[in-house]
């Protein structure tokens, strides 16, 4: 069974140093990878739009194309993991992944996609 990590890639995360992973359990947010939640695709699946979301635009009423919130699956992560900056992250706990738009667009391409966007596309 795959697992996933969730990550939160909303507008107001861009200015982070790193990219901003869900805790185990919806319980908070992490740079270390080690800290990050692993969550089943049944659970992902269950979740819906708690757990992949599109950014939404208050200005317009609607979701626009750009996913803020998505999966991604664990071992899809680790090209993109290096260590953190000394004096960064408490106890300098590694590996995290470098919040940039090059890979922010990397890790949306490899978004898990919910069945109900399968059958719609």
């Amino acid at each position: 069974m795959s697992m996933y990590y969730l990550i939160d890639l909303r507008e107001k995360n861009n200015r982070n140093p790193y990219i901003t992973f869900w805790r185990p359990n919806d319980a908070g947010y992490c740079y270390p990878v080690p800290w990050a939640g692993e969550y089943t695709e049944e659970r992902i699946i269950e979740g819906d739009d708690y757990y992949t979301r599109r950014r939404w635009q208050v200005r317009t009423g609607a979701h626009t194309g750009i996913w803020e919130r998505i999966a991604v699956r664990t071992d899809l992560i680790k090209p993109f993991c290096i260590e953190p900056a000394y004096g960064m992250v408490d106890g300098n706990i590694g590996p995290v992944i470098a919040n940039t738009g090059k890979i922010r667009t990397a890790l949306r391409r490899l978004r898990f996609i919910l069945p109900k966007e399968r059958i719609a596309s």
